[in-house]
């Protein structure tokens, strides 16, 4: 009986010997102390790209902890500032407090897990992970509204398009044109912060000068990190298949006295107006009194309008007819046709319409001049038709007054009488 006693009396001294610990491990004050916020700038890391890491800890408790240091431990990650929380001090009960760790990322990509502790003074530690992303990913960039080919002089509107794809906000954002041989409306444009899965526009106004590559460089910056991407496409000299695009129909060529005169109509074929339109003639021709250079004016996308130019010329041969016109961005151009000459005495239609090929096109059909109803119709005989229709009118009004059988009867008495 004795030693059962002794027994339970073991027994009952161990239960209460777990329930002191328990007792004592529920009021220890660090048990009161959780991780209540993380926070990364930048969001997301790039290779190589430097980074802070801040780890927010409260005392939920009434009574004041006491903590030896703070670490950040890690394989995948640099931490830059290791040693700045070896020691650390107490913590008050319902205050928070902060811990913040310079990092480094590698040259890789993937998800790191560094992880927080929190080692108590009274015993044990707190540990908490924490998922760090790096990704290569940039802003992306396109070109809006590129044309086909460029036109040395001649403005176009290009429009840079930027979109943040990656977790997080890049910010200082700016886009500037770097191409050499080229004018632009703006050195540069800034474009500011870009919160995730936002993207903006800008409008640049570019002037080519010369043949080559077409590039903007878009700065911005991840974080405290600093990057730029490149956008490039090739920019060539070709024709405008959207500018005007002058041709010329209806030429004749005469001669009159001292001076000789080309007319004729201009049409424009292209899909936008032509402004400040003239035409005249080139060597060895010289345009001369009264119409040197005949000014046109505006032509709208298929409008058309006639001209005359007089001019003096040493002996026949090519000469060549020049039209100008500007743009609306005031750039200047030239078309050149060529019509065969004349001099003084002699007279010539049609001109020479055996040039190259858009030389030829520009020269034969067309609508005609103002005020005419083009090459085809000038040339029906006219006056021969209209006798023919007087004539054969004329028979059927003496037919039906009976003056035709009169004068058929007097013919026959007459021959009847010779007889």
């Amino acid at each position: 009986m004795n030693h059962r006693i002794c027994i339970a009396l073991i027994i009952l001294a161990a239960f209460c010997g777990i329930a002191a610990a328990a007792t004592d491990t529920a009021s220890d004050p660090a048990s009161q102390i959780s991780v209540t916020g993380v926070t990364k700038s930048p969001e997301t890391l790039m290779p190589g790209d430097q980074g802070f890491i801040t780890v927010q800890i409260t005392n939920s408790g009434e009574e004041s902890a006491s903590i030896d240091r703070a670490k950040l431990y890690t394989n995948d990650l640099t931490v830059v500032n290791d040693n700045a929380y070896e020691v650390v001090g107490d913590i008050g009960g319902g205050n928070s407090m902060e811990f913040t760790f310079l990092v480094l990322a590698g040259p890789g990509e993937g998800i790191c897990y560094p992880s927080f502790y929190l080692d108590f003074s009274s015993a044990g530690s707190l540990r908490s992970s924490i998922p760090v992303i790096v990704d290569d990913t940039g802003p992306q960039v396109s070109l809006l509204g590129v044309p086909d080919t460029f036109t040395g002089g001649k403005t176009e509107e290009i429009t840079v398009l930027v979109g943040n794809p990656r977790e997080g906000e890049l910010s200082a954002i700016t886009i500037t044109p770097v191409t050499d041989g080229i004018k632009s409306d703006q050195t540069s444009f800034f474009v500011g912060n870009l919160e995730q899965d936002e993207s903006a526009e800008v409008l640049f106004e570019i002037t080519p000068e010369e043949e080559g590559d077409l590039t903007f460089v878009v700065d911005y910056r991840s974080g405290i990190n600093e990057h730029s991407t490149t956008i490039s496409i090739p920019m060539t000299f070709g024709t405008d298949k959207t500018g005007a695009d002058l041709v010329v129909n209806e030429v004749a060529v005469s001669a009159s006295g001292a001076t000789s005169t080309v007319s004729g109509d201009v049409t424009n074929a292209g899909l936008e107006e032509a402004y400040s339109v003239m035409v005249t003639v080139g060597s060895p021709a010289t345009p001369t009194n009264p119409n040197p250079v005949a000014v046109i004016g505006a032509l709208e996308p298929d409008d058309f309008s006639g001209f005359e130019v007089t001019y003096t010329m040493q002996g026949t041969g090519q000469v060549p007819l020049l039209v100008t016109y500007k743009d609306e961005d005031g750039n200047i151009y030239e078309e050149e046709f060529y019509v065969s000459g004349t001099a003084a005495g002699t007279a010539t239609e049609g001109g020479d319409r055996s040039t190259d090929a858009k030389n030829s096109a520009g020269m034969l059909g067309g609508r005609g001049s103002v005020g005419s109803m083009g090459s085809g119709f000038a040339q029906i005989p006219f006056i021969p038709i209209i006798l023919g229709i007087l004539i054969i009118a004329g028979g059927l009004i003496a037919w039906r007054t009976g003056h035709l059988a009169r004068a058929r009867d007097a013919v026959r008495a007459r021959l009847h009488k010779e007889k």
